[in-house]
């Protein structure tokens, strides 16, 4: 009888226990390391968040919970304990940035990419922030359930933009203005510059400088600018008129401001409403400028309707009174002492800066009031050598390096060094000497100017750092880091060059990658990569791919470099890619502008040899034929500079009236009297009226109410409803000029007015001749709105 034995043996069992212990531990290290991996993964990406100053979020869609890091709760101005839902969060959007952040979360869950909104905050506190938004959706099958993404505070980096390019607007403002005064000898003309240059950079109705006397109470005005009309001269206004505090206020050095004098508490007196009125002034700005704690003189404007005024525009003004004073001074003091030692010619001409002269030796000969009042210095102090003690010493050690060849060779000298202030402060200058000799060819020393640039140093750095802020955000944000195995045939990729292929998957075969370029650029991608392992070279290329998610073709900016065994076989590649789809749509988008502007020239040009045929048919003499020629090009040349301001869209039928008729309104502004609604009207509409309101202007100043004082042009408009579009009644009435007849001959002007209206915009025009002035009235449906300008339409 055969005896039975276990299946397996006790040695059998043993091994297979082992076997279990081994494959268990090697689970366990494998588990460690793919948590070690997680961990560093993790602590990389909190590190690039915290470099960049990015903060993350998440909504859940279903409950509507909001979440997020403490950046980003300290970007929308949150306590780090706060909680928030979406009703809550809606509230921080500005209302005016709310549609289009809707709307690219929308489009966004459509077509499950990511979106990328830049918009405003309105911060908890009041204050007004700029973010950068970027997310995406998270799916559960086909429904959304997650919202997240990343948030940036940018609004530092817009301000700082915003400030850098106010400041460079005021430099280039005030170097203008400075060029112009010191090229002007007469003191009442620079007064007059200094209004109309100031007036027309702030964009108010009037402005004026005005000498004040203290005794009398009243502001004495060589010169006034006043827009669309003659400047006034020879005023006197009584500031006790405008505000019983004002003389007192403006003794004190105390700037008046007046929003809107209608509703100004101090302005209750029916008779400082009444002066206001009398100036056609509803805000008014006034600078006053102390010398020797004397009440000066007073650099005005004002405007007919409401308005703020910011404290840059009051900082401007001040600095403009003073130039303006500096520059009136020197005037008068150069009329009466054309023989004033050139020191102080120099001085006056260079104000407002750090003012000085050197001898040849570098000790300081003269300095202006600034450089005494900047150091502490007395006056007999401020000379000599005392310069060096000011400056940085570190800057001060680089410049005794520097000023070795210029103290010899007697050359310009320019840099930038830190002076030192009474009150212990170090602050930037551009410092800018030029050698001076006397007519023998003797040297003399150096002048120059020590200008502040602190401020603008600063907001450079400011600048300078968003910048680099922004960069750091952008380029961990859109780029993504890839590895080929030459062995494998594989692609390993990272989230971000998954995501820019369409993959949900980190790697994939180089043919089936391969299968989603474009054709027409694989063979270019290929060359560039064999090069790149033959020659042992970086590879940089463009190319398009079609993503595997959504079948949307990218264009994407592939770099890399070949990696190496250590024998020195090449044994894969490794690189970035990054999705510059926006930057090829925005070139493409430049081109189609290109043929859009071709497309303009050519409607123009057509338009001027019309102008020209119709122009020489009715000339009776070159000069007539030449004056009609040039009016009408310049009239054309007012209506498309308004459509322009549009993108060609559109322009303002008063816009269109007020171009031609304002040269012509007088000081009491009752000579032209335009009346009716805001009327917008499309290019094609445009360009015929705007000639067609030029020619009635042109007959009015040469032959009708314009030609004679007294007389006066009404052009009154209205809307009314039509079937399909609004109906325009025009009148043009004209009286008080000379006695008018039927012409006996059609000239351009009347075909323009006859036929051109009637033949492009279908309008009726009558035109009447009754003795007392010209009456013409049109009548015509307003075309519909031009379709918004779109670059990437094809040329028609």
């Amino acid at each position: 009888m055969t005896e039975r034995r276990p299946s397996g043996t006790a040695a059998d069992i043993a091994s297979y226990g082992d076997g279990d212990r081994q494959r268990l531990a090697d689970l366990e290290r494998r588990l460690r390391e793919t948590e070690d991996a997680l961990r560093l993964s993790n602590g990389k990406l909190r590190m690039a968040l915290d470099i960049g100053k990015v903060g993350s979020w998440e909504r859940d869609l279903r409950t509507g919970e909001v979440t997020g890091t403490a950046t980003f709760k300290a970007t929308l101005g949150l306590p780090l304990d706060a909680s928030l839902n979406y009703e809550e969060f809606e509230k921080l959007i500005h209302p005016g940035d709310m549609d289009r952040m809707n709307q690219a979360i929308v489009f966004a869950l459509k077509t499950k990419t990511d979106f990328n909104v830049e918009h405003r905050v309105i911060r908890p506190d009041g204050r007004i922030g700029r973010v950068l938004v970027r997310g995406g959706a998270i799916f559960e099958g086909e429904e959304p359930v997650r919202l997240m993404g990343i948030i940036q505070d940018v609004t530092a980096r817009e301000q700082a933009k915003e400030d850098m390019n106010s400041a460079q607007r005021r430099q280039e403002f005030l170097l203008t203005l400075n060029d112009q005064l010191r090229s002007l000898e007469d003191p009442d003309a620079i007064m007059e510059a200094t209004a109309k240059s100031l007036g027309r950079f702030l964009k108010v109705d009037c402005a004026g400088y005005g000498e004040v006397d203290e005794e009398r109470g009243v502001i004495l005005v060589e010169r006034e600018w006043s827009k669309g009309a003659i400047g006034n001269e020879g005023r006197a206004y009584r500031l006790y008129d405008f505000l019983p505090t004002m003389m007192a206020e403006l003794k004190l050095g105390r700037p008046i401001f007046v929003e809107d004098i209608r509703t100004d508490p101090r302005a209750d007196n029916p008779e400082v409403q009444t002066a206001y009125s009398t100036i056609n002034a509803r805000a008014a700005l006034a600078v006053p400028l102390l010398k020797n704690q004397k009440l000066t003189a007073v650099l005005y404007m004002h405007t007919s309707q409401p308005r703020a005024w910011f404290g840059d525009e009051l900082s401007l003004v001040e600095d403009v009174a003073e130039r303006t004073w500096t520059a009136v001074e020197k005037a008068r003091a150069e009329r009466d002492l054309r023989e004033t030692d050139a020191r102080f010619r120099l001085i006056a001409e260079s104000l407002p800066a750090l003012v000085w002269i050197l001898n040849p030796k570098t000790e300081l000969l003269y300095t202006n009031e600034r450089w005494v009042t900047y150091s502490g210095l007395p006056r007999e102090e401020a000379l000599g050598h005392s310069w060096t003690r000011a400056i940085h010493p570190d800057d001060m050690a680089r410049m005794s390096e520097e000023l070795v060849p210029v103290v010899t060779l007697h050359t310009p000298y320019t840099t930038e060094a830190r002076y030192r202030s009474h009150e212990g402060h170090y602050r930037w200058h551009l410092i800018q000497g030029a050698p001076i000799h006397f007519e023998n060819g003797e040297f003399k020393g150096w002048v120059g100017t020590s200008v502040d640039i602190h401020d603008l140093k600063v907001t450079e750095e400011a600048l300078r750092k968003s910048e680099e802020q922004l960069r750091i955000a952008l380029q961990a944000a859109r780029m993504g880091d890839w590895s080929w195995d030459i062995a494998t045939d594989v692609f390993d990729l990272s989230d971000r060059a998954a995501e820019i292929f369409g993959l949900a998957r980190g790697s994939i075969e180089r043919e089936e990658l391969a299968r989603q370029i474009h054709p027409s650029d694989l063979p270019r991608m290929i060359e560039s990569k064999m090069d790149a392992i033959q020659n042992q070279q970086q590879f940089s290329t463009e190319l398009r791919v079609r993503r595997l998610n959504d079948n949307v073709q990218v264009w994407v900016a592939a770099q890399g470099q070949v990696t190496y065994d250590q024998d020195g076989t090449p044994s894969g590649m490794t690189g970035v890619v990054q999705d510059i789809t926006d930057r090829k749509q925005a070139e493409e988008r430049q081109q189609l502008l290109i043929r859009e502007l071709h497309h303009r020239v050519k409607n123009t040009l057509a338009t001027v040899q019309a102008i020209v045929g119709s122009t020489a048919r009715t000339a009776s003499s070159i000069d007539e034929f030449y004056q009609g020629f040039v009016g009408r090009i310049v009239s054309l040349a007012r209506t498309h500079n308004l459509l322009t301001e549009d993108l060609w869209q559109k322009a303002a039928l008063e816009d269109l009236i007020q171009t031609e008729l304002g040269p012509y309104e007088d000081e009491a502004r009752n000579r032209i009297i335009v009346e009716g609604p805001h009327v917008e009207l499309p290019s094609e509409a445009a360009v015929p009226i705007g000639m067609a309101i030029h020619e009635l202007t042109t007959n009015a100043a040469k032959h009708g109410a314009l030609s004679t004082f007294g007389g006066q042009v009404e052009v009154r408009w209205r809307v009314e409803p039509g079937e399909e579009r609004p109906i325009l009644h025009f009148a043009w009435t004209e009286h008080g000029g000379p006695r008018v007849s039927t012409p006996t001959r059609q000239g351009f002007g009347s075909r323009l007015l006859r036929r051109v209206l009637a033949t492009q915009l279908q309008a009726e025009v009558q035109m009447e001749f009754p003795e007392e002035g010209l009456h013409f009235t049109m009548t015509m449906t307003i075309p519909g709105d031009p379709p918004i300008f779109n670059p990437d339409r094809p040329e028609n």
